[in-house]
């Protein structure tokens, strides 16, 4: 009888420290959980904050060097046009990003025009404008940012 004591007492043991671990792992999960919520919580209440125009640019907003020329890139260019991304030596740029990834930005940003080198419109991006020849006419500048929209048969669009 004294084996089936010893044996009980090392049986209720376990299961009381089976039964610990699993507290353990429970209130772990639920503070995990509770965490969780509320850095969703806060990223949403970041979100909220942004205006339209950051909701939409999106990831684009801190190396296309300026909001405003995306806007007036899709305004300005039409629809059904073809479009060039003319960009100034890498050396002009101080994101590292800007000028290996504005013009893949720019052709999903100004989908369903398409880019095709020689094009009438061009955007630039702190680019040589006077290689684009006397006819070219600046549309939209952003000097700031050092960029502008083009259209190489200097004409005025109403």
């Amino acid at each position: 009888m004294n084996r089936t004591v010893r044996r009980g007492w090392r049986v209720r043991v376990a299961l009381a420290l089976v039964a610990c671990a699993g507290l353990l792992v429970t209130v772990g999960a639920l503070l995990g959980a509770v965490d969780s919520v509320r850095d969703r919580g806060a990223r949403a209440a970041a979100n909220s904050r942004l205006d339209y125009a950051d909701r939409d640019v999106a990831w684009g907003n801190g190396w296309t060097l300026s909001q405003a020329a995306l806007y007036a890139a899709r305004s300005l260019v039409p629809k059904r046009a073809t479009y060039e991304v003319r960009l100034g030596p890498e050396s002009e740029f101080a994101d590292p990003l800007t000028f290996p990834y504005a013009p893949s930005y720019l052709r999903y940003w100004l989908l369903p025009r398409l880019p095709r080198g020689g094009s009438r419109w061009v955007i630039c991006y702190r680019c040589d404008r006077e290689s684009l020849g006397a006819s070219a006419h600046v549309l939209w500048e952003d000097a700031a940012a050092g960029v502008s929209i083009i259209d190489r048969e200097g004409q005025v669009v109403q």
